[in-house]
């Protein structure tokens, strides 16, 4: 199975505050709480299980080696670490995420799986002023119309390629490797089956957009939706089928997308021969996508900001090893991409604590805005996740269409007047790479 991989995101909206909620003294504190919103019920709960462990993993580390100084405090503070379950769902994010800040006091939200039920947590984080740094991939968590131009009130810090790059990835990608193969001289033609959310939309439109700005050889002969938590795709797969397409582009959770890769093989007949699939989404990047495809998946592809099974040579990978090892070490298992990035904000929102010196929610956003350290797990280009500079108006964006609005971390549409944050990105080349197991 190939995969390609895709260079992770730190990006920063800026959020007006509503109501900051009021965080207790330090001197009051004797652990530093982090929320982690995840899905432990529901469609995604083997991911938001792959999220809580290595989350769990990075606070004992953390707490291994003294914990946090907070000198406020004045004292090394340990982390502890509070699940809320979403349950998969709009509404249990809104429940999760509430228990989280009223009832936990955490100083820092974070994690995910579907956009959808992040943005679904965001007005309520927004109310109590609470940093929060999500792991899904849609840019809208750093762009909303409530948005202000203020960066000393931003408060989200988006950990996680946004859907636009993996989008606009998959269609050089494509073009690159598959174009080729399967079409020769001729445009090639490519369908899209993906998840009606704000996760599906910024996929399908990152390449939609990468196609039209680039001028790609790229006929797109379907772009079907499907609900989230859909089993029975027979009659889409069906549909596409009779398109002729060259390519089939599935996207969505783990579960959606084995069913619908093992559906349009085994029930409804595509010809692998004839019809690549893939790349699915970097979400599926879980040893049970593996397991329970078998091999059913063999010649499909996947795209990814890590793979527990091949690590790429270079520097930039060096933890990949290491991280897995002591992942399978405590849990006996392998870990997923979204467990890495859960594993590594709980890095960052420690590193930023420190930085602050203070648990005062203010100033641990001023510190997120200002982070400078070394990348964890996730390769980033120049191996740091910092504060970069806001790219000009009109200046190309990596792995994406060029950037038309001030700032922004991904492009929008001409047509969108929203306000436009200032957007904080580390230095990253969203450009897929490809390695067999």
């Amino acid at each position: 199975m190939k995969r390609a991989f895709l260079g992770a995101i730190l990006a920063v909206g800026a959020l007006v505050f509503a109501a900051l909620g009021a965080a207790a003294p330090a001197a009051a504190q004797t652990a530093i709480t982090l929320g982690l919103l995840t899905s432990m019920t529901g469609p995604a709960a083997s991911t938001g299980e792959d999220q809580r462990r290595a989350a769990a993993l990075a606070v004992d580390e953390v707490n291994a080696a003294g914990g946090v100084l907070v000198r406020e405090a004045n004292a090394k503070l340990g982390l502890q670490l509070v699940i809320g379950d979403d349950q998969t769902s709009r509404e249990g994010a809104v429940s999760a995420v509430t228990r989280l800040l009223v009832e936990d006091k955490v100083q820092v939200v974070f994690g995910g799986l579907g956009s959808a039920f992040g943005m679904a947590a965001l007005p309520q984080i927004r109310e109590h002023g609470v940093p929060y740094i999500p792991t899904p991939s849609t840019p809208l968590f750093t762009r909303t119309p409530e948005m202000g131009p203020d960066p000393t009130k931003s408060m989200v810090f988006h950990y996680q390629a946004t859907g636009l790059m993996q989008g606009a990835t998959i269609a050089d990608f494509l073009v690159r490797e598959l174009k080729p193969l399967m079409a020769g001289r001729r445009a090639l033609r490519v369908a899209w089956m993906y998840q009606d959310s704000p996760f599906g939309a910024e996929l399908y439109r990152g390449f939609a957009e990468r196609v039209k700005d680039a001028t790609l050889p790229i006929e797109a002969v379907a772009a079907e939706r499907f609900r989230v938590g859909e089993t029975d795709y027979r009659s889409l797969l069906t549909k596409i089928k009779g398109l002729g397409p060259d390519v089939l582009v599935p996207q969505g959770f783990r579960g959606e997308t084995v069913a619908a890769v093992q559906q349009a093989v085994v029930d409804v007949g595509f010809d692998l021969k004839k019809t690549h699939l893939g790349p699915v989404c970097a979400c599926a990047d879980d040893p049970l996508y593996y397991k329970d495809l078998g091999k059913v998946g063999h010649g499909t592809t996947i795209l990814s900001l890590y793979s527990t099974y091949a690590i790429p040579k270079g520097a930039g990978f060096a933890k990949w090893a290491a991280f897995r090892k002591a992942y399978q070490d405590r849990y006996g298992t392998l870990p997923g991409l979204l467990g890495v990035s859960a594993y590594d904000v709980v890095h960052i929102a420690a590193g930023a604590i420190e930085r602050a010196g203070s648990l005062d929610r203010k100033k641990i956003i001023e510190a997120l805005g200002k982070v400078e350290m070394d990348q964890m797990v996730l390769a980033m280009q120049g191996g740091t996740v910092h504060r970069p500079r806001a790219p000009r108006r009109g200046a190309p964006l990596p792995g994406g269409p060029s950037a038309r609005g001030r700032g922004c971390d991904d492009a929008p549409r001409r047509a969108e007047r929203a306000p436009r944050p200032r957007s904080l990105r580390p230095r990253l080349r969203a450009r897929a790479r490809t390695c067999h197991p």
